[in-house]
């Protein structure tokens, strides 16, 4: 009779297949919307409703992907004066870290953001 695999081999299996299914997406579904114009559209009205393409590109930057340590935010250091983009740690009760770029307008900050997700997927 065969047995069943440890436990921690079923999770070493389920990371594997999960990664395999967002390469797949991220391949198919988004890597071909982001385009000058999406990131155009973004900068002009980086908050509120966006076209569906651009809607998807959003959600999966934002999705945590397995992990929050690395994450950007953004921090409002001067309340309606200046907004910076900070790295979240990952762990409990450890603020997160400020990062240089310095905003003063959220909209300018929030695209910041976008631009800096896209870099580090390798969109852009």
């Amino acid at each position: 009779m065969a047995t069943l695999p440890s436990l921690s081999d079923q999770r070493e299996r389920e990371v594997h297949a999960q990664a395999v299914a967002e390469k797949i997406i991220f391949e198919r579904e988004i890597r071909p919307r982001v385009t000058p114009a999406i990131i155009e559209e973004h900068k002009n009205s980086p908050i509120g409703h966006h076209s569906d393409d651009l809607e998807r590109v959003l959600i999966y930057l934002r999705k945590h992907h397995g992990q929050m340590a690395d994450k950007y935010i953004l921090v409002c250091t001067i309340p309606h004066q200046e907004w910076r983009v900070a790295e979240n740690t990952g762990r409990r009760k450890e603020p997160p870290v400020l990062l240089e770029e310095k905003y003063t307008d959220r909209y300018e900050a929030e695209h910041g953001i976008f631009l800096k997700r896209l870099k580090d997927a390798e969109l852009i």
